[in-house]
């Protein structure tokens, strides 16, 4: 009766939940059908190539695409370029775009469309693409299928990093002569080259794609469309897709507590490590006293219980951080630096050191008050806040949890820094320089999912464009490694856990989870109940 009252508000037809079973390896994709897919909140944009945040990407990256898609093994794989090739000095990429390609109002896509969106958007706005175009010296189009991006010093993740979620392509006749952040097609009729047109937005309540039927590759999408129900309570996201009105939920909408629960559910899939490696942080405002003192941060470090936090927040799905960059990165990562070990939960040893900064006790034995601010939206949030506000209050920390829906979060902690201390999800997008600089490195614009502590250490700045653009993994290994042993000691922030992506679907579809990423290879998915053919 739910699906059924939710399928007339859309419009569209919806069968019976099919019973859940193992793809046979026989099996062949099927056409047609919709595919339901649970979100926390309205995305902030449309517009994915000047985002990183799950909301705007769940949505957009089914209508854009990448020039390139990472594998489930992390390879490069052919989008909107066919092929590429890396010159040996790593001064110079070519790429080789795929020829026919048209976005959706039908224009052609070329390499004019490449070379804007590289120099005038991702470059200028990308919270994480603009770090890798401070390399660029110049994009060339020297025919219309044909970009050569050329480097002022060679930067070795940027082929990896020509993905939507981190470089889509935006059409160059709707956005040049515009402000790219102010374009009324970041709110309404985004135009993409992607497997999935624009259909409609009842904000609130859902956003419907369409198929894309002049979509570059021949018989795909398999989906009719795709629509993004919005559904801002977490608990309800799984009732809604034990219930069938709901198909996929991605992992930092899934409570992890209904993780084992789901398994048994002969009518549910879940898949682990549906994600490139991320990390629950807990940032520290250092522009605010007394948490521009070091001691106090690390007292803090001492002061959580991060294994209770692995364990009662997200169920043990996930380890607790032992650096600023994450054991999945294993070239990467120092083993000499062990923040299991230089902050264990130590309540006694983090009084002491309050003391030893002179952060002492009132009258009620409250040291300071902290607004620890998070979304509302993301699972298990709500628990790792009340936990740091039970082993803070042994310290004479006070803490006032806020949680707060997903925009005023942007706003607060990236725009305004609006906050002493926050909880945030991020992803290393799989390589140091992607993901794990942009939390460090001087950042002074508020950016979204940048750096909000107002922490700056040009060390640190300069270890992390050496480790960018060392042409040798050992080079860029060793840059790495120093910086982690500073930011143990600055710690601007602390790393709680490393996760453990585990994403939910219903049994009925196939064709998830083709690629690294959750953003990518939507024109794959089908369902068990369409039709042999088109």
């Amino acid at each position: 009766m739910r699906r059924a009252r939710f399928a007339v508000v859309l419009g569209i037809a919806v069968t019976a939940l099919l019973p859940g079973a193992a793809a046979a390896q026989t099996e062949s994709p099927r056409h047609g059908g919709t595919l339901v897919v649970a979100i926390g909140s309205n995305p902030e944009t449309l517009n994915p190539a000047v985002t990183t945040s799950v909301e705007a990407l769940a949505v957009a990256c089914k209508m854009f695409n990448g020039l390139i898609y990472l594998d489930r093994d992390w390879k490069p794989q052919p989008e909107l370029a066919r092929s590429w090739t890396v010159s040996k000095d790593g001064l110079r990429i070519s790429f080789a775009l795929q020829p026919g390609v048209k976005w959706h109002d039908g224009q052609p896509f070329t390499s004019a469309d490449v070379k804007y969106t590289m120099e005038e958007v991702l470059a200028k706005f990308h919270p994480r693409t603009r770090l890798a175009f401070a390399n660029v010296e110049g994009v060339d189009t020297p025919d219309p299928l044909t970009v050569v991006v050329r480097f002022k010093k060679a930067y070795a993740p940027f082929l990896h990093q020509m993905t939507c979620q981190e470089a889509a392509m935006l059409p160059r006749h709707l956005y040049q002569g515009t402000e790219p952040l102010k374009s009324p097609r970041n709110a309404d009729h985004p135009v993409g080259t992607g497997p999935f047109r624009w259909g409609r937005w009842v904000r609130g309540d859902f956003i419907e794609m369409t198929r894309n039927d002049q979509y570059f590759r021949p018989g795909l999408p398999y989906l009719d469309r795709i629509v993004i129900k919005i559904a801002p309570d977490a608990p309800s996201r799984v009732l809604a897709l034990e219930a069938g009105e709901v198909d996929y939920i991605q992992s930092i909408y899934l409570l992890k507590q209904e993780v084992s629960r789901l398994r048994q559910n002969p009518a549910v899939q879940v898949k682990q490590d549906t994600d490139l490696p991320g990390i629950f942080i807990l940032f520290f405002n250092t522009q605010k006293k007394p948490l521009d003192d070091k001691r106090v941060r690390q007292a803090l470090a001492l002061g959580t219980n991060r294994q209770q936090m692995l364990e009662q927040a997200v169920f043990g799905l996930g380890s607790v951080s032992k650096s600023a960059i994450h054991v999945g990165l294993g070239w990467a990562y120092n083993p000499a630096v062990d923040y299991t070990k230089l902050y264990p939960y130590d309540p006694a040893r983090a009084n002491a050191l309050l003391d030893q900064a002179g952060v002492k006790r009132g009258a009620d034995g409250t040291r300071f008050r902290v607004r620890l601010v998070y979304n509302v939206a993301q699972a298990g949030f709500a628990a790792m806040a009340e936990l740091a506000r039970n082993d803070w209050k042994a310290l004479g920390v006070e803490v006032v949890a806020e949680p707060v829906e997903f925009q005023v979060n942007l706003d607060r902690v990236f725009t305004k820094r609006d906050y002493e201390v926050t909880l945030q999800p991020y992803t290393t997008a799989g390589d140091p320089a992607i993901g794990i600089a942009r939390i460090y490195v001087t950042m002074n614009e508020g950016r979204a999912y940048t750096n909000p502590t107002g922490y700056s250490n040009p060390k640190v700045d300069e270890l992390f464009a050496q480790g960018a653009s060392a042409p040798q993994r050992d080079d860029r290994r060793k840059a790495y490694f120093d910086v982690q042993r500073i930011l143990a000691e600055d710690l601007p922030a602390l790393i709680l856990i490393d996760r453990t992506e585990v994403d939910a679907a219903s049994a009925k579809f196939r064709g998830l989870w083709q690629s690294a990423e959750p953003y990518d290879l939507w024109d794959r998915v089908w369902w068990t109940g369409g039709r042999a053919s088109r």
